[in-house]
C-alpha cells in the first residue's frame, strides 16, 4: 500500500510545472524564498499591467510527490518540480480553464517582479470540481 504524498496545502493541486528560481545577477530574489512561498503567476506574453497576475501558488515536490520541507531554502537556478494550486475558484473556472495546458510558460512574480519562470508539465485536477 503506497503512501499519500505529503503536501502543503490542502486543496488539490490543478497542474505540475517545472519551476526555476532566479539568480540574484537575473533579478532573482537576493534571500532565497522557502516552500509554501504564495508568488504570483503570469502567462509568458501576458502584459502584466494589462492583463494583472493570479493568484497560483507553487508546492514544490520531491521525485516522491512529497513536499520539500518548508524550513529549508528552495535551491536556485534548478529545475525544481511543484504542484500548482489556484486559489480563486472563479478565475480557475473562467480563465485557467482554457489557457493551462502542457507546454504553457509562465512567470513567478513577487509584485512586478519576475523572481522564476517555469512551464506546465501535466494537468491535473484542473477540470475537475472541487
Amino acid at each position: 500500500m503506497s503512501e499519500i504524498p505529503k503536501r502543503i496545502y490542502e486543496d488539490p493541486d490543478d497542474f505540475e510545472a517545472s519551476i526555476r528560481i532566479y539568480r540574484e545577477d537575473e533579478g532573482g530574489r537576493v534571500t532565497p524564498p522557502y516552500n509554501g512561498v504564495r508568488w504570483d503567476f503570469a502567462y509568458e506574453g501576458d502584459n502584466i499591467y494589462k492583463t494583472g497576475i493570479y493568484m497560483i501558488w507553487p508546492d514544490f515536490i520531491d521525485e516522491h510527490g512529497d513536499s520539500l520541507p518548508s524550513d529549508a531554502p528552495l535551491p536556485i537556478d534548478q529545475e525544481l518540480s511543484a504542484r500548482m494550486i489556484i486559489a480563486v475558484d472563479k478565475m480557475r473556472e473562467e480563465l485557467h480553464r482554457s489557457r493551462i495546458s502542457e507546454g504553457v510558460r509562465f512567470f513567478c512574480h513577487e509584485g512586478p517582479r519576475c523572481v522564476a519562470e517555469g512551464v506546465v508539465t501535466k494537468v491535473t485536477g484542473l477540470h475537475k470540481a472541487r
